[in-house]
């Protein structure tokens, strides 16, 4: 039900008839097309949409609380309560992997450090793939 008030803490994969409490949000990863050359080898192009979606659990709202918009500016900048929307495109993907590089993960309790991770890992990924991809954070109402 919509609204209802998180318990899980954690991350969760993200379907279409997900549901998703108010203090969630969606996190996703999208493969969008680029317009560049990009050095890859002859034969069709990946087709953009989404790769991966999962909800978080209250943990990005969780660690940025934590860890204030001065450790993490390119996350607080994005979090989307305003808009319900956000997209992370280059070049803030190269400032978000250099910002979560810069977190002792070890010390978060374990669902901040899981969507810490996530993110890092699908801003490594973007970043490798100059453009391609971008992450999408959505307040779901």
């Amino acid at each position: 039900m919509l609204g209802m008030r998180s318990t899980a803490g954690g991350l969760r994969p993200y379907g279409p008839d997900e549901e998703v409490a108010e203090d969630e949000y969606v996190l996703g990863l999208y493969r969008v097309p680029v317009k560049v050359r990009t050095g890859r080898g002859a034969g069709p192009a990946p087709q953009p949409g989404r790769l991966e979606a999962w909800v978080d659990g209250g943990a990005l709202r969780a660690v940025l609380r934590r860890l204030g918009a001065r450790t993490l500016p390119t996350l607080a900048r994005h979090e989307p309560d305003l808009d319900f929307s956000s997209r992370i495109r280059q070049p803030s993907m190269a400032a978000l992997v250099r910002e979560i590089e810069q977190v002792d993960l070890a010390r978060l309790p374990a669902a901040e450090r899981e969507v810490l991770g996530l993110l890092l890992g699908w801003g490594r990924r973007a970043t490798a793939e100059n453009g391609a991809l971008r992450i999408e954070i959505d307040a779901v109402r």
